[in-house]
C-alpha cells in the first residue's frame, strides 16, 4: 500500500512517479487549444476568439473544482499519512458527494443568465453568438468537468497516477477525433468543438467511476457524512488553486479589453493563441506541483522529516530543469508554434510572435511560485497558498496592466505577466525559507550549516539526507 508514496526514491525514480502527472496536465491544458485550433484553422481566428472570451467561465469552474479537490485530497492525504483510513474515506466520499450537487446547481443558476455572462466576459457582438453556442455546453457539462477533475486527483492519490494519465489521454485523443469529424467533416463550427469537448470530457469521467467501482483501491466510496468544518476546512485549504484558476479568469478578460484597444478582433484571436500555448507550457511546472502533493501531504501527515525533505529537493531540481527547458522551448521555438497554430492569417500571427516574445520570460519565474503554492496547500496552510495564488494570478497582474500599457503601449500587455511572476517569487523564496527554518529547525545545529555530513563551524555530525534552509 502506497509503496510508491511512502519509500525513500532517487531523483530519477521521482520523475518517473510524477511523469503521469505532468502529462496529464499537458493533456487538460490542450482541451480548449484542441478546439481552438481546428476552428482556426477550418473556420475562422473569430470563431477561435469566441472560445476565448467564454474561457473564463472553465477557468471560474475548473477553480471551484480544484478549490475543493485540491483542499479535501490534501487533508484526506495528511490522514492516509497518519494512519486514519476509515477517516480518509469518509472525507473523499463526501467531497464527491458534494461537488457534484454544488456544480449542477451552479450550472442551473449559470444556464438562465447566459447573456449576462457573455457580455459581462467582455464579447463584442461580432462574436457573441458563437460565444452563446460554445458556453451552453460548457455549463451543461459543468458537473462533469468537476467530477472528472476530482477523480484525476484522488486516482493519483490512491497510489496510480498512471491510470489517471490513461483517463486524460483517452479524451485528448477522443477530442481530436471528435473535433475533425464535426468541425472538419460535418461543418458544425463551434458547435461541433463544444460537442466534442463535453463528449471526451465524459467519456473520461466514466473511466474514473468505473476505476473505484471496479478496481482493488486503497480510497473506497463510503456512506455521505455531512461535516461542515471539513469543507469549509477544504474549501480554505484549496482557496490558493481556487484563486489561480479565477484569476487566470478574471485577468483574461482585462486582457482582452485591453488589447481589443489596441488590435480589436485580430488582437484578442492573438491573446488566445499565446494564452493557450501558455496554458500548455505552464502544465508541465502544475503536472510538478500536482505530481508531488500527495507525496508531500502522506510524509507531512506521517512527520517523516526525513522523506519530506528529501520530496522538495527533487521537487526544486524538476522545476530548475523545467524552467530552462520550457523558457527555451517558449523564447525560441514560440514563433514556429503560433505559425502552425494560426494557418495564414498574418496579421494575427504577427501580433502573437511579438507578444509572445517577451511574454515567454514568465516561464523562468513562475515554476517555483506554483511549486510553493501546491506545498503549502498539500500540508494544510491554504492561507499562505491564496496568498502566493493571488499575488502572481491576480493583483500584480492587475497593477502591471493598469500601468505598463500607458507607458510602453501594447508591449506593457504581454510584459505584465513575467513582471507579476518575478514580483511574486521574491515573496514566494521567504514563505520557503520560513517554512524549512521552522519545520527542520532541529534537525540543523546552531550554525545552520552542512557540509557532507558534518557542520564546518562545529564539526558536529548530521543528516546528510535533510534539506539545507538555503537549500545548499
Amino acid at each position: 500500500m502506497y509503496s510508491k508514496i511512502n519509500v525513500k526514491q532517487s531523483f530519477s525514480d521521482f520523475i518517473l512517479y510524477i511523469f503521469p502527472s505532468v502529462v496529464t496536465m499537458v493533456l487538460v491544458s490542450f482541451y480548449s487549444a484542441i478546439d481552438s485550433w481546428f476552428l482556426a484553422q477550418y473556420v475562422s481566428t473569430n470563431a477561435m476568439a469566441a472560445i476565448n472570451i467564454v474561457l473564463p467561465y472553465s477557468n471560474l469552474i475548473w477553480g471551484l473544482a480544484v478549490m475543493f479537490t485540491c483542499g479535501s485530497c490534501a487533508l484526506v492525504g495528511i490522514k492516509l499519512g497518519e494512519g486514519k483510513r476509515s477517516l480518509a474515506n469518509t472525507y473523499f466520499t463526501s467531497m464527491f458527494w458534494f461537488l457534484t450537487g454544488f456544480t449542477a446547481i451552479f450550472a442551473i443558476v449559470a444556464y438562465f443568465n447566459m447573456d449576462r455572462i457573455i457580455y459581462s466576459l467582455g464579447s463584442t457582438a461580432l462574436l457573441f453568438e458563437d460565444c452563446k453556442t460554445y458556453l451552453k455546453y460548457m455549463i451543461l457539462g459543468t458537473p462533469i468537468l468537476a467530477v472528472k477533475l476530482f477523480l484525476e486527483y484522488y486516482i493519483r492519490l490512491d497510489g496510480r497516477p498512471a491510470y489517471s494519465l490513461v483517463m486524460s489521454l483517452t479524451g485528448f485523443i477522443l477530442n481530436i477525433v471528435l473535433d475533425y469529424y464535426t468541425i472538419v467533416v460535418l461543418g458544425w463550427g463551434v458547435f461541433g468543438a463544444s460537442i466534442s469537448t463535453i463528449t471526451s470530457i465524459a467519456i473520461s469521467t466514466l473511466m474514473g467511476l468505473v476505476y473505484f467501482k471496479l478496481y482493488e483501491t486503497n480510497l473506497k466510496f463510503t456512506k455521505f457524512h455531512w461535516n461542515k468544518w471539513y469543507f469549509i476546512k477544504s474549501s480554505f485549504n484549496g482557496a490558493g488553486e481556487m484563486l489561480t484558476e479565477l484569476s487566470s479568469g478574471i485577468v483574461t478578460i482585462f486582457f482582452n479589453i485591453a488589447i481589443i484597444k489596441f488590435a480589436g478582433e485580430d488582437g484578442v484571436a492573438a491573446m488566445a493563441v499565446n494564452i493557450n500555448i501558455f496554458y500548455f507550457l505552464i502544465s508541465i511546472y502544475l503536472g510538478i506541483a500536482t505530481g508531488a502533493q500527495p507525496v508531500i501531504s502522506y510524509a507531512y501527515g506521517a512527520q517523516n522529516k526525513k522523506r519530506l525533505g528529501e520530496i522538495i529537493d527533487h521537487c526544486k531540481k524538476a522545476i530548475l530543469f523545467g524552467s530552462l527547458a520550457v523558457f527555451t522551448l517558449a523564447r525560441f521555438y514560440g514563433a514556429n508554434i503560433i505559425s502552425w497554430y494560426i494557418g495564414d492569417n498574418q496579421q494575427v500571427i504577427d501580433l502573437a510572435v511579438h507578444g509572445f516574445r517577451m511574454f515567454s520570460y514568465c516561464f523562468i519565474f513562475l515554476g517555483f511560485n506554483i511549486f510553493i503554492a501546491g506545498f503549502y496547500t498539500a500540508i494544510g496552510n491554504g492561507l499562505i497558498a491564496g496568498i502566493i495564488s493571488l499575488l502572481r494570478s491576480l493583483i500584480f497582474v492587475l497593477a502591471a496592466l493598469f500601468t505598463l500599457p500607458s507607458l510602453i503601449g501594447i508591449n506593457g500587455i504581454w510584459l505584465s505577466v513575467p513582471f507579476a511572476e518575478l514580483a511574486t517569487m521574491a515573496i514566494s523564496i521567504v514563505f520557503y525559507l520560513m517554512f524549512v527554518n521552522s519545520y527542520f529547525k532541529k534537525l540543523f545545529c546552531k550554525h545552520r550549516i552542512i557540509f557532507i555530513g558534518n557542520c564546518i563551524a562545529c564539526q558536529e555530525s548530521m543528516d546528510t539526507e535533510i534539506l539545507c534552509p538555503l537549500g545548499l
